[in-house]
């Protein structure tokens, strides 16, 4: 037994795969069947055989479900065939049966989750193992630092990115990582420094080549930046230069070339689902919803939902005595945008529970005719007939008119009695939100440096701020503003407060659908470069009081700020 063993592992090691199968087929002792099973997994996996392999595997553990090896292997096998769900299940099951509870368990743990974008869970887990005797620190500072940036905890992502660095001033992942990090916060110098390091250490890299498209455009040098990405497609075919091209593009008002783009990208690459989500976009940007609404349930959101996984998507049969559950999978201004579809459904099925973000939930009534709204938790052991997330509400009901997203909402009487004891009335008084999240989509051509409002705020009016997120770039404009801060208030509060002032100027955030089912009078400033709903869409999807400025030039808002002064003054009378 130990001989034949032997000779199959010393095989093995010296990649003398033929030879060691062979071994391993004409081993016939039962008692090291589960070790040899293993083994043929680990040739088979060698050959890049993934599926025979997992066989293999799985026939170890039936012989032997206290063997750890083949669960270890069949994580492998996992993070090879991007299976994250069964990558956790099988790095649990090595966590489990490892004695020891070696580092790497919990590392491969922590992976899994990362891989399958639970950040926090995976965060958890890699903070876990930083009070261990792991030794590849730098890898694990590296991930948990993206963890961060993808949980958009951008002060804990450039702590653990440079604490990366310190064991390794010339790593090119890191650098690249840091230079990519300074550029989305706005951090210009930060950004310059990183760039010139990066590609002193490896101009070639190809993370590098990428976010040198994206230098170049923080340094508006489009035609640049567009060579650049060409160049990387030309040479290696690279799928996300080819979706960097394509919103450059857009960016820039050419959708033609960005939908040429993005088909050519889907020829060689037809298996990728947020190309075919990206050309969807474009279809619904040009009102062909029947083939945009099929993209855009490819969306990432909704691909990653996986409450009540196992239960039936609606996909719009017959619902009469029938329960559905629709689940939230989007920002909070689709949540607002969105919400008025529940009233559309209702009608058709027996009820509809609908779960909200823990945030949003005080802002929303609890019960509306046969729609009830709860938290996650709250109906973890509810049955249901079907499921279907909020956004693919959209197909079914948008082009109908007959419901409204304010009746949802929990309108508070005496929180804005108690505001309207505290805003000021000498002046008018304007909301003003300049700026979304740093993640959000379209950012940061969506948000407008709240130095171009100078204008606006030098008028005699009062001014309130709500976004609770100031971006470097406005922190000190914003100090010596005489904007007053109310971003602390609840959501609750800020309804109240929106409902006793006069005008809300924002960009394309939360707070401008927040605004506009308040039924307040509202101006958005939308970018050039905007979301899909600024088009055909909102053509069936208009807000009443909401009044739309739109950028006719994607590098400025110069117009939009002089058009904007220019009818405050008239709708205010002010000289």
């Amino acid at each position: 037994m130990a001989e034949t063993l032997k000779k199959i592992i010393d095989h093995l090691n010296n990649d003398n795969l033929l030879e060691a199968f062979a071994l391993c087929e004409t081993s016939e002792d039962k008692k090291i069947e589960h070790i040899i099973l293993n083994i043929k997994g680990v040739i088979l996996f060698k050959q890049q055989k993934l599926e025979l392999a997992k066989i293999e595997f799985l026939k170890s553990i039936n012989l032997d479900k206290s063997f750890i090896d083949p669960y270890k292997n069949l994580f492998k096998v996992n993070l090879r065939s991007q299976d994250y769900k069964s990558a956790i299940k099988n790095a649990e099951k090595t966590l489990e049966l490892d004695n020891q509870k070696n580092p790497i368990s919990y590392f491969n743990l922590a992976l899994a989750y990362d891989l399958n974008k639970d950040y926090k869970k995976a965060i958890e887990l890699y903070k876990t193992v930083e009070t261990l005797n792991f030794k590849e620190k730098k890898i694990l500072f590296n991930n948990l630092a993206k963890c961060f940036l993808s949980a958009q905890n951008i002060d804990q992502a450039k702590n653990y990115y440079l604490k990366a660095l310190e064991y390794d001033q010339n790593d090119k992942l890191i650098l690249n990582n840091l230079l990519i990090l300074f550029l989305r916060i706005g951090d210009k110098n930060k950004a310059e420094y990183f760039y010139k390091k990066a590609k002193e250490i490896d101009k070639n890299y190809i993370e590098f080549q990428l976010n040198e498209s994206d230098y170049l455009i923080s340094k508006d040098k489009i035609e640049d930046a567009i060579k650049c990405l060409k160049t990387i497609i030309d040479n290696s075919k690279n799928y996300i230069a080819y979706t960097k091209l394509s919103k450059i593009y857009s960016m820039i008002g050419n959708f033609k070339k960005s939908i040429e783009v993005i088909e050519e990208a889907i020829i060689t690459f037809p298996n990728k689902k947020d190309l075919k989500f990206t050309r969807g976009i474009h279809h619904l940007i040009e009102g062909e919803f029947e083939k945009g609404w099929e993209f855009y349930e490819l969306r990432d959101s909704i691909i990653k939902d996986n409450l009540y996984e196992n239960l039936k998507t609606w996909k719009g049969e017959n619902l009469k005595d029938s329960t559905i559950l629709v689940t939230s999978e989007q920002g909070m201004g689709d949540i607002i945008q969105f919400s008025k579809f529940l009233i559309n459904l209702s009608p058709l099925c027996k009820k509809v529970d609908f779960i909200l973000y823990d945030k949003l939930l005080p802002i929303f009534k609890r019960k509306f005719r046969n729609i009830n709204i709860y938290k996650k938790s709250e109906i973890l052991q509810n049955k249901y007939d079907y499921k279907i997330s909020l956004g693919s509400l959209n197909s079914f009901f948008f082009k109908e008119k007959n419901s409204n997203s304010s009746d949802l909402i929990n309108f508070s009487e005496d929180r804005k009695k108690h505001w309207e004891t505290i805003i000021k009335n000498e002046k008018k008084n304007i909301g003003l939100v300049w700026s979304g999240n740093f993640f959000g989509p379209k950012e940061p051509s969506r948000s407008v440096e709240l130095k171009k409002l100078d204008k606006l705020l030098k008028l005699d009016l009062n001014y309130y701020s709500f976004q609770n997120e100031i971006w470097d770039r406005d922190q000190k404009f914003f100090s010596n503003s005489n904007i007053t801060d109310f971003s602390k208030e609840s959501f609750v509060d800020i309804i109240g407060i929106i409902q006793n002032l006069d005008l809300v100027i924002s960009t394309d955030t939360f707070f401008l659908h927040l605004a506009c089912i308040c039924n307040k009078e509202t101006w958005g400033l939308i970018s050039a470069n905007s979301d899909w709903r600024w088009y055909e869409y909102y053509k069936y999807n208009p807000y009443k009081s909401l009044k739309i400025y739109k950028q006719t030039n994607y590098k400025n808002w110069d117009d939009v700020v002089d058009l904007i002064q220019n009818d405050l003054k008239k709708r205010f009378s002010i000289s």
